[in-house]
């Protein structure tokens, strides 16, 4: 990956974060919103973000990602005016479920009451 576009990928995810905290106001979001990564495609046109959404629920982990992807159009002209570059990609929300996978792994590894060398 040209490091072009590694600044690009920093630049757009710490732009997002910023409009994600002081922009995007919508009272129904219910819960911390983390941009964990950002994909921005070799010619400018689409901008992969993934999110962890952390909340009390699943139902308000789903309703505030919804509002999240409804808002792109909103999230989108907010980049363009705050980065100066020729074409702003189409954002498109992506849920990161690492945290997610390596909690249900941690669990895995708990239900199999393997007992360490002691040595």
């Amino acid at each position: 990956m040209s490091t072009r576009i590694e600044r690009l990928n920093s630049e757009v995810q710490k732009t997002l974060t910023q409009i994600l905290s002081n922009e995007l106001k919508d009272p129904r979001i219910n819960g911390l919103i983390t941009i964990t990564k950002t994909e921005v495609s070799a010619d400018l046109s689409h901008a992969k973000v993934f999110v962890s959404i952390l909340s009390n629920s699943k139902k308000n982990e789903e309703m505030t990602f919804k509002i999240l992807q409804n808002s792109s159009s909103f999230i989108r002209k907010s980049l363009s005016q705050k980065l100066n570059l020729r074409l702003t990609p189409e954002i498109h929300f992506f849920k990161d479920t690492t945290w997610e996978e390596a909690a249900r792994m941690d669990r895995l590894l708990d239900s199999l009451n393997i007992k360490e060398n002691e040595d």
